[in-house]
């Protein structure tokens, strides 16, 4: 079977129209009727029909088959192609979230750095949750990815660096400075400075506040964690942010949230990955600093 002919059913699947298809790999649409034609032939069997009065297609159980093992096959394809562009020399894609590339990468850039491997390093930056997607799509081939618990991930295999802590964080005037800990119910009342739906902290948030019952409106959404910090430093609002991120600043005190809420800090490939020396290499310098 052609694998391009496998690739317009594919499209021809998504799009439900012939036109758009060809559109999309700039063709004539009788290539993409043609292409249809060359895969039913070989398999025996009746793929898509074309509904004419309401110009819809629709698939038939074969098509909807070959529909889910294309998807896998172009996709396999496609991790192939780039395994074998790192060994031909294209650059290493490292994962690096902003909260992690901010407070926790740079010993790790430069632990990489001395031993000569950050040229071949291109990094990729987007929060965790979409850096998951990433690696899984073949976008990245290694990153560093915070979450609240353990990754657990059938798609992943993944290492925890690092345990941080989730800490209230307020300016050096607030009336819950010198409390050991702090209940999310004794802080509901407060303005809260909240990152961007990009940070783990923001579902961090909102889940504490669907566990509690607190309905808070009082908020002030920033996506940059400098921002967040200064409005904190300022007396503007309070914050939930991970201790790692605030524990240089002289201009924000932090007490330990209760119950506790972790954060970690792990490294992840996408299972049977194939991993290139210098892969390896970078994976055991992360490993290691």
């Amino acid at each position: 079977m052609n694998i391009r002919d496998l690739e317009y059913f594919y499209y021809l699947c998504q799009n439900k129209n012939f036109t758009k298809t060809a559109q999309e790999f700039f063709v004539s649409q009788p290539s993409i009727t043609m292409a249809l034609h060359r895969i039913e032939k070989e398999l025996g069997e009746t793929l898509i029909i074309r509904n004419q009065s309401k110009a819809q297609l629709s698939l038939t159980q074969a098509g909807k088959i070959l529909e889910k093992r294309a998807y896998n096959v172009l996709n396999e394809i496609k991790e192939a192609k780039l395994e074998i562009s790192r060994i031909s020399g294209a650059k290493i894609k490292l994962g690096v979230p902003p909260m992690i590339g901010g407070y926790f990468f740079p010993s790790i850039m430069k632990a990489l750095d001395i031993r000569g491997l950050v040229d071949d390093i291109e990094l990729v930056e987007t929060g965790s949750a979409d850096m998951k997607k990433l690696l899984v799509s073949g976008e990245a081939d290694i990153a560093l990815i915070g979450s609240t618990s353990p990754i657990k991930d059938n798609m992943l295999n993944a290492t925890i660096l690092k345990i941080d802590r989730f800490m209230v964080c307020t300016n050096n005037s607030n009336q819950f400075l010198g409390k050991d800990e702090i209940n999310f119910n004794e802080i509901e009342d407060e303005r809260f400075i909240v990152l961007g739906d990009s940070y783990i902290h923001n579902q961090v948030f909102k889940d504490l506040c669907l566990k509690k019952g607190v309905s808070t409106k009082n908020l002030y959404f920033t996506a940059e964690i400098q921002t967040a910090n200064s409005l904190i430093a300022s007396g503007l609002g309070i914050g939930i942010m991970i201790n790692m991120a605030v524990e240089n600043m002289e201009s924000i005190k932090t007490v330990p949230l209760v119950p506790a809420i972790n954060f970690y800090i792990s490294i992840a490939t996408k299972k049977e990955h194939y991993m290139t020396t210098k892969e390896e290499e970078i994976m055991k310098i992360i490993l290691s600093s």
